[in-house]
């Protein structure tokens, strides 16, 4: 019986060994790269933002540069058609600013990849929100919670509110659909100086920061991931005693 079992145990470990032995296979992934565009146009200074990368199969070398360097660009609006250029690593520019930002304006992204494939989307403008408190210079109480105002902006499908110290030690961001919001954390904001910022966001940038985290994300694009969306913000830098 002893024999028997050592037999067994033998040809087992002789089974485990040739099966060590064998070259790992890597499973063939049926797998399309995807474009991921990031377009954001932005009122306050007439910035405007537009990379395009390639995504890779995780069993590719991942590379530090991704950017799709060679597609068509153009972006929109009314009698307006304007072409980016590329910069460098998947960064496109209206290098001459001649597309013109104007609220309530509904803006057209197309792109057309070297392989026929096809990116478009669209957006609307925001009008720039106007803080109303705490305007610039303005004091308030620290170690309570801070109410910003500010008057409703046109084609604002949402709002976003930023506040941080100069140190960066204190930093808050959240989402409101009203022209009011009681910052509760800043209870924890020690005396000092802060930054504010409302930004009025078009639905497309608003579903995009949202669902960041999330595993299946908000897309207002059709032919790619990612979000070409529009913002404009007013800003304002404040105390607090």
């Amino acid at each position: 019986m002893k024999r028997r079992c050592k037999i067994i145990l033998f040809l087992l470990l002789l089974a485990l060994l040739f099966a060590c032995n064998d070259n790992p296979t890597v499973p063939d992934f049926d797998y399309e790269p995807e474009i991921n565009v990031f377009g954001l146009l932005i009122l306050n200074r007439q910035q405007k933002t537009i990379r395009i990368e390639q995504t890779y199969k995780v069993t590719d070398y991942f590379p530090e540069f991704r950017g799709v360097e060679d597609a068509q660009v153009w972006v929109s609006s009314g009698d307006q058609k304007v072409r980016f250029v590329h910069l460098f690593n998947g960064n496109y520019s209206d290098k001459e600013n001649k597309l013109k930002l104007v609220p309530g304006e509904t803006y057209y992204l197309r792109i057309d990849m070297p392989d026929g494939r096809k990116v478009t989307a669209d957006c609307i403008m925001p009008a720039a929100p106007r803080i109303l408190s705490p305007v610039t210079n303005e004091s308030v109480p620290a170690f309570k919670a801070l109410d910003v105002f500010w008057e409703r902006a046109e084609f604002a499908h949402r709002y976003e509110i930023a506040v941080d110290d100069e140190f960066r030690n204190f930093k808050y961001s959240n989402f409101s659909d009203s022209t009011h919001i009681q910052l509760f954390p800043f209870i924890f904001a020690h005396p000092g100086r802060y930054n504010l910022k409302v930004a009025s966001l078009d639905r497309n940038y608003f579903d995009h920061v949202r669902s960041r985290s999330n595993r299946d994300p908000i897309l207002h694009i059709e032919g790619a991931l990612g979000v070409f969306g529009a913002i404009a913000y007013d800003k304002s830098r404040f105390y607090a005693y």
